[in-house]
């Protein structure tokens, strides 16, 4: 699974998993650019399988990591982490560039030195039905270990369990094994600003308020974020070079609307000039008569709570006086100047 160039690591199916777990964190590893080989447990797996009995050798595994067209990353889980080990702890810099273990169970009388001295090492402690003992034992004998509890009595597979266990085995790769060697880019100049500014991933909003005539107005933006819940505030910024920034100044009310993935026309009509902006998009009177727009993720009806300059944009604070929001639609997303979406499992 994922793009054959993208770094490789493989996984030891561990019965003690069900399947759909190991679907799932096949999904957000490849999610996370990082190339997913399944080695399923049983029969039945839609992976191919080692061999028809429960345990792994480390010989079979030496044979398989030599023949792959890169050094990967191996995940073992309980009683596979022996053979995992074992595998890679002679000449493992030649066979793979990390190992993780799932509540690993291996006799403190096992050879590690190998792993010690070529491969950085992840351990994952309190799974269910794991061996503590094995965490221990390695998390002393490894100076390249690091050890993490996730889970404690819980199966990984929980879902709370399983988005943990995805974040700390993605942060452990990416500290330890990077996709590539990062190139910062340094600069004061407005080109440099705004391109390390577009790393920070938001949401899109739309803003709408009625101008002195009691016409519809509307904008995109992305300068959006809670203030406070006690009183309820929020805050948009809004460039005063926008037609309609006067508007917004003076309106006593206003409303922000948080778009999902099938509004992104929307978006893109409201942030371009010359645009019959609501004659072409669904929208409502909402509290006090705010448009609205029909069907948005989320939408915060406000009263106008302060304005302040803020250089070449004004930053409009409001006083919540409604939200509403749908639970099952997936936010539009903006980030490095272009849309993203996210789709929810």
């Amino acid at each position: 699974m994922g793009h054959p160039d993208d770094p490789a690591i493989v996984l030891l199916e561990h019965p003690q998993h069900s399947s759909g777990f190991w679907e799932d964190l096949s999904i957000a590893l490849v999610k996370a650019g990082r190339q997913v080989v399944r080695i399923a447990h049983a029969e039945g797996h839609p992976a191919p399988k080692l061999h028809d009995t429960d345990t792994y050798t480390s010989e079979t595994l030496r044979a398989i990591l030599s023949q792959l067209p890169m050094r990967p990353v191996l995940l073992a889980a309980g009683d596979h982490a022996a053979a995992a080990t074992h595998a890679v702890s002679h000449d493992g810099a030649l066979l793979a560039t990390g190992l993780v273990l799932i509540a690993p169970d291996i006799l403190p009388d096992a050879d590690v030195s190998g792993v010690q001295a070529s491969l950085p090492v992840l351990l994952i402690a309190g799974a269910r039905n794991g061996s503590p003992a094995g965490v221990e034992f390695l998390a002393r004998s490894l100076t390249q270990a690091e050890a993490v509890e996730i889970g404690a009595g819980e199966p990984l597979a929980a879902v709370e369990c399983l988005d943990a266990f995805s974040a700390v085995l993605i942060d452990f790769l990416e500290r330890r094994l990077p996709r590539s060697t990062p190139e910062y880019r340094l600069g004061s100049d407005a080109r440099t600003l705004r391109d390390a500014l577009g790393c920070f991933a938001t949401g899109v909003t739309i803003l709408t308020a009625r101008d002195g005539a009691g016409l519809p107005v509307g904008l995109t933006a992305n300068s959006f974020t809670s203030v406070s819940l006690d009183p309820p505030l929020l805050l948009a910024c809004i460039a005063k070079s926008s037609a309609s920034s006067e508007v917004f100044q003076s309106a006593e009310r206003f409303a922000v609307n948080v778009l999902h993935i099938g509004q992104q026309p929307a978006s893109i009509r409201f942030s371009r000039r010359g645009e019959d902006r609501f004659g072409a998009t669904p929208w409502e009177p909402g509290l006090h008569d705010t448009p609205v727009l029909t069907g948005s993720l989320a939408t915060f009806e406000c009263a106008r709570h302060a304005v302040h300059e803020g250089g070449d944009h004004i930053i409009l604070i409001g006083q919540v006086e409604r939200a509403r929001f749908e639970p099952r639609r997936d936010p539009l997303l903006y980030f490095r100047g272009k849309y993203r979406r996210l789709h929810f499992s």
